[in-house]
């Protein structure tokens, strides 16, 4: 009976070592997803940040970029009538 008693007590002893380690270990878990949990919200709220700060200038430039594309067009269709602006050139002329 002695030796069974001492196994049990062994055995106890062995549960409250592992429940220590496995409350270590969730611990851990815990404490990790809430700093990863810091880290991607400081992440994109840079980015957020960033974005929010930087808005008018990007809104300028973007801007910019569309008048561009508006005068690159004119300047497109001004060109393609050019070949008919010197056919009628080309008429006077001749007369």
């Amino acid at each position: 009976m002695e030796l069974d008693a001492r196994k049990i007590d062994e055995l106890l002893e062995i549960a409250r070592e592992n429940n220590k380690i496995l409350r270590g270990m969730r611990r851990s878990q815990h404490w990790s997803s809430l700093f990863r949990l810091v880290y991607w919200t400081t992440i994109l709220g840079s980015i957020f940040g960033v974005y929010y700060y930087f808005q008018p200038t990007i809104q300028k430039y973007m801007k910019t970029f569309q008048t561009s594309i508006g005068i690159i067009q004119n300047f497109e269709k001004a060109a393609g009538s050019i070949p008919t602006d010197i056919q009628s050139v080309k008429n006077l002329i001749t007369k």
